[in-house]
Protein backbone atom coordinates (compact mmCIF):
# COMPACT_ATOMS: atom_id res chain seq x y z
CA UNK A 1 0.00 0.00 0.00
CA UNK A 2 1.37 3.56 -1.05
CA UNK A 3 0.39 6.39 1.12
CA UNK A 4 1.32 9.65 2.33
CA UNK A 5 2.96 10.89 6.12
CA UNK A 6 0.86 12.48 8.61
CA UNK A 7 2.66 15.78 9.84
CA UNK A 8 3.38 14.17 12.77
CA UNK A 9 5.21 10.97 10.78
CA UNK A 10 7.33 14.04 8.96
CA UNK A 11 8.30 15.60 11.84
CA UNK A 12 9.38 12.06 13.70
CA UNK A 13 11.25 11.11 10.60
CA UNK A 14 13.17 14.39 10.39
CA UNK A 15 14.16 14.68 14.33
CA UNK A 16 14.84 10.74 14.08
CA UNK A 17 17.51 10.50 11.79
CA UNK A 18 21.00 12.66 11.22
CA UNK A 19 21.98 11.49 7.79
CA UNK A 20 19.90 13.18 4.64
CA UNK A 21 20.38 14.27 1.15
CA UNK A 22 20.52 18.09 0.21
CA UNK A 23 19.66 18.91 -2.93
CA UNK A 24 20.38 22.60 -4.53
CA UNK A 25 20.80 24.09 -7.94
CA UNK A 26 22.55 26.96 -9.74
CA UNK A 27 23.15 28.22 -13.16
CA UNK A 28 20.97 25.13 -14.21
CA UNK A 29 23.18 22.42 -12.43
CA UNK A 30 21.68 20.12 -9.88
CA UNK A 31 23.56 18.68 -6.99
CA UNK A 32 22.77 16.56 -4.68
CA UNK A 33 24.74 15.12 -1.61
CA UNK A 34 24.45 13.72 1.54
CA UNK A 35 24.80 15.28 4.58
CA UNK A 36 24.72 14.79 8.54
CA UNK A 37 22.16 16.93 10.28
CA UNK A 38 20.02 17.60 13.25
CA UNK A 39 16.54 19.32 13.27
CA UNK A 40 15.03 21.39 15.98
CA UNK A 41 11.40 21.58 15.21
CA UNK A 42 11.99 24.52 13.05
CA UNK A 43 15.51 24.53 11.44
CA UNK A 44 17.78 21.98 10.04
CA UNK A 45 21.34 22.61 11.05
CA UNK A 46 24.44 21.37 9.15
CA UNK A 47 27.91 22.02 9.00
CA UNK A 48 30.62 21.68 5.84
CA UNK A 49 33.41 23.47 4.43
CA UNK A 50 34.23 25.83 1.64
CA UNK A 51 33.18 23.79 -1.79
CA UNK A 52 30.32 23.37 -4.51
CA UNK A 53 27.48 22.84 -2.44
CA UNK A 54 28.27 26.24 -0.27
CA UNK A 55 29.13 27.73 -3.73
CA UNK A 56 25.78 26.93 -4.93
CA UNK A 57 23.66 27.66 -2.25
CA UNK A 58 25.25 31.37 -1.75
CA UNK A 59 23.83 31.40 -5.56
CA UNK A 60 20.83 30.24 -4.47
CA UNK A 61 19.28 29.63 -1.51
CA UNK A 62 16.68 27.56 -2.01
CA UNK A 63 16.91 24.19 -1.15
CA UNK A 64 15.67 20.55 -0.01
CA UNK A 65 16.48 18.19 2.20
CA UNK A 66 15.50 14.23 1.51
CA UNK A 67 15.06 11.74 4.66
CA UNK A 68 14.26 7.92 4.12
CA UNK A 69 14.05 5.03 6.24
CA UNK A 70 14.39 1.92 3.88
CA UNK A 71 13.39 -1.42 5.39
CA UNK A 72 13.37 -3.05 1.98
CA UNK A 73 12.15 -1.95 -1.68
CA UNK A 74 8.57 -2.43 -0.65
CA UNK A 75 8.57 -1.07 3.41
CA UNK A 76 10.21 2.32 3.18
CA UNK A 77 8.99 5.73 4.20
CA UNK A 78 10.82 9.30 2.59
CA UNK A 79 10.46 12.71 3.41
CA UNK A 80 11.27 16.02 1.40
CA UNK A 81 11.24 19.26 3.07
CA UNK A 82 11.71 22.65 1.18
CA UNK A 83 13.31 25.74 2.41
CA UNK A 84 16.26 28.48 2.58
CA UNK A 85 19.60 28.29 3.44
CA UNK A 86 21.01 30.79 5.89
CA UNK A 87 24.53 30.43 6.58
CA UNK A 88 25.33 31.47 10.48
CA UNK A 89 27.78 33.80 12.11
CA UNK A 90 28.94 34.19 15.15
CA UNK A 91 26.12 33.30 18.43
CA UNK A 92 23.86 31.75 16.03
CA UNK A 93 26.35 29.86 14.30
CA UNK A 94 27.79 28.80 18.17
CA UNK A 95 24.22 27.64 18.89
CA UNK A 96 23.62 25.52 16.11
CA UNK A 97 27.54 23.92 16.88
CA UNK A 98 26.30 22.95 20.07
CA UNK A 99 23.03 21.68 18.95
CA UNK A 100 24.98 19.18 16.52
CA UNK A 101 27.39 18.05 18.82
CA UNK A 102 24.77 17.43 21.02
CA UNK A 103 22.74 15.63 18.37
CA UNK A 104 25.91 13.88 16.28
CA UNK A 105 28.07 13.55 19.05
CA UNK A 106 26.74 10.02 20.99
CA UNK A 107 26.51 8.57 17.39
CA UNK A 108 30.32 8.53 16.48
CA UNK A 109 31.85 5.31 17.41
CA UNK A 110 34.50 5.45 20.23
CA UNK A 111 38.50 5.30 19.40
CA UNK A 112 38.44 1.95 20.64
CA UNK A 113 35.90 0.44 18.53
CA UNK A 114 36.80 1.43 14.68
CA UNK A 115 39.45 -0.51 13.77
CA UNK A 116 42.49 0.81 12.38
CA UNK A 117 42.44 -0.89 9.58
CA UNK A 118 39.63 0.95 8.44
CA UNK A 119 41.38 4.06 8.45
CA UNK A 120 41.12 7.38 11.04
CA UNK A 121 38.70 7.62 13.53
CA UNK A 122 35.45 9.52 13.31
CA UNK A 123 36.84 11.17 16.63
CA UNK A 124 39.83 12.38 14.98
CA UNK A 125 37.98 13.28 11.74
CA UNK A 126 38.59 17.17 11.33
CA UNK A 127 37.41 17.86 7.64
CA UNK A 128 34.01 19.53 8.42
CA UNK A 129 35.27 20.41 11.87
CA UNK A 130 38.15 21.73 10.30
CA UNK A 131 39.41 25.67 11.15
CA UNK A 132 37.04 27.91 9.23
CA UNK A 133 33.91 25.98 9.54
CA UNK A 134 30.46 26.93 7.69
CA UNK A 135 27.65 26.41 9.75
CA UNK A 136 24.18 27.02 8.90
CA UNK A 137 20.58 26.26 8.83
CA UNK A 138 17.99 25.78 6.69
CA UNK A 139 14.94 27.07 7.38
CA UNK A 140 11.69 25.25 6.17
CA UNK A 141 9.02 26.29 3.94
CA UNK A 142 7.14 23.25 3.05
CA UNK A 143 7.45 19.15 3.73
CA UNK A 144 5.54 16.01 2.27
CA UNK A 145 6.01 12.52 3.32
CA UNK A 146 5.21 9.42 1.65
CA UNK A 147 5.74 5.82 2.14
CA UNK A 148 5.03 2.33 1.00
CA UNK A 149 4.32 -1.09 3.45
CA UNK A 150 3.76 -4.30 2.60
Amino acid sequence: MLGELTKDQIEDILKSNVIGRLGCCSQQKMYVVPVTYCYDGEFVFGHTVEGMKVKMLRENPACCLEVDIMKNMTNWKSVIAWGTFEELKDKEAEEAMEKLITRLAPLMPSETSHPPRMGPSPGIRTSTFAKNPIIYRIRLTEKSGRFEEQ
